[in-house]
């Protein structure tokens, strides 16, 4: 055989030993890769994988309610008269849901009773929803159960495969036959949300306050069953209801310039990126500390030695870009983050958010956070050091909740026995974790 004939042989030989390798499935196949990724995702499209993945779109359905007691969010239109807060913001939401880049499929419901106080959601186009709330609901219309109205938009969603907005003064009005719904409020609440929990799914309740302008309807209707306001102010809610990563690209991409005023149920995640900073200018540590293995990135395990006068003192790096925006704020994370250690002693020093400067800095870009820690003292040899942030209620819900909410003048910004239903909704989380996240740094004493 000659040298050529030769060469082209081998040749041959190894393309053929490298289609029988694909075959053999000793490679990953593409085509079954993006199938395995869509069976796993609930969400149209996913721009990451893995735990809690954002996606980059969701399906969405709008459910507003369209109840008499809502009519004063959104009185008629005329000329030189300013539009309520409800209305300037409903209107961008629904914008943004029919036009905006993160929503792929999206429904509108409208919110009411039927003759038999059945909870009934009318499909509507976009333009019929956003004529109700630029030029007033003119029909006559009793407001559902709020227990059954939620499990209805709920269902839907579910069916559907969508995110819910559910938007409405949450003001319980029960069947007039059945006034006990008063006192199983929360146990209602959680009931209609049943399918939260069993699903896990998230909740987030936005609470913001708009003018009222006409008949207002109370829960509790001694002395007045109703009064006339003239631009008081009222809460209005909106509940996203869906899976977390769905609802946060919701309240992070679509809702935008959220209230204040914020709740999260159902919202945890299993870890955070987090390292110890000990080469970074920026965060200088004092004592005697060192990343147990010299090249590891994150650097998650530390050696120190802590003495009398020299307690050992770091930093850890965060990235808390998942979290919901208001659990992101320095305020709320240093009232509320808990440092705790297994053979150490340590305490907060202090919690700062990413500055201009730090985003500029390749090696620090990657945390949104930074959390200094103080160790005075070791009682093991080795142990850990955990940074957690605990699910807690957050003050506000009761602020806005009373008893007696027949005179909204009186005692605006209050919406009857709005902790209660808040409870109902704690109760699907029950088994949760009681931490957000927890982030822990493993050490040992240093020699």
């Amino acid at each position: 055989m000659s040298p050529f004939h030769l060469l082209l042989l081998c040749i041959l030989l190894t393309l053929s030993g490298c289609f029988k390798k694909q075959s053999a499935g000793e490679e990953a196949d593409p085509a079954a890769n993006t199938t395995e990724q869509t069976k796993e995702t609930a969400s149209p499209t996913t721009a990451t994988t893995g735990e809690n993945a954002a996606p980059s779109k969701v399906n969405v359905n709008v459910y507003l309610e369209i109840s008499n007691g809502m009519k004063g969010f959104m009185p008629t239109a005329t000329a030189g008269k300013e539009a309520t807060t409800f209305q300037n913001n409903l209107n961008k939401l629904l914008s943004e849901v029919q036009d905006g880049r993160y929503v792929e499929n999206k429904g509108f419901y409208l919110a009411k009773e039927d003759a038999k106080s059945r909870p009934v959601l009318d499909s509507v186009s976009y333009n019929t929803m956003k004529s109700y709330v630029v030029s007033g609901i003119k029909d006559d219309v009793r407001g559902t159960p709020l227990p059954a109205m939620l499990q209805a938009a709920l269902q839907k969603s579910n069916d559907q495969g969508a995110v819910s907005i559910i938007i409405s003064d949450f003001i319980h009005g029960p069947d007039p036959r059945d006034q006990g719904q008063f006192i199983s409020l929360d146990s209602d609440i959680r009931s209609s949300l049943r399918e939260a929990e069993h699903q896990g799914l998230a909740i987030a309740v936005l609470a913001n306050t708009s003018e009222f302008f006409g008949t207002y309807h109370p829960a509790v209707k001694t002395p007045e069953v109703r009064r006339t306001l003239n631009g008081e102010e009222i809460p209005y809610y909106m509940w996203v209801i869906g899976k977390q990563q769905d609802v946060q690209l919701v309240t992070n991409k679509v809702l935008r310039n959220l209230p204040p005023q914020q709740a999260y149920f159902g919202f945890e995640y299993g870890s955070v990126p987090f390292s110890a900073l000990l080469k970074e200018k920026a965060f200088k540590p004092a004592g005697v500390v060192y990343c147990s293995s010299r090249n590891a990135d994150p650097c998650t395990s530390v050696n120190l030695q802590p003495n009398k006068n020299e307690p050992v003192e770091f930093t850890l790096g965060l990235d808390l870009s998942r979290l919901p925006m208001s659990m992101q704020n320095v305020d709320y994370l240093k009232r509320n983050l808990k440092v705790s250690g297994n053979g150490s002693r340590p305490v907060l020093v202090s919690v700062t958010a990413a500055d201009e400067s730090i985003k500029a800095t390749p090696d620090l870009a990657k945390y949104s956070h930074f959390v200094r820690v103080r160790v005075p003292q070791l009682t093991a040899n080795s142990g850990s050091i955990s940074v957690a942030l605990p699910q807690v209620s957050p003050n506000w819900i009761k602020t806005w909740s009373t008893d007696n909410d027949n005179n909204p003048a009186a005692a605006p910004k209050k919406t009857y026995q709005f902790s209660k239903i808040a409870d109902g909704v704690q109760a699907l989380y029950r088994d949760q974790s009681e931490y957000v996240f927890n982030a822990t740094t493993q050490f040992n004493k240093a020699d």
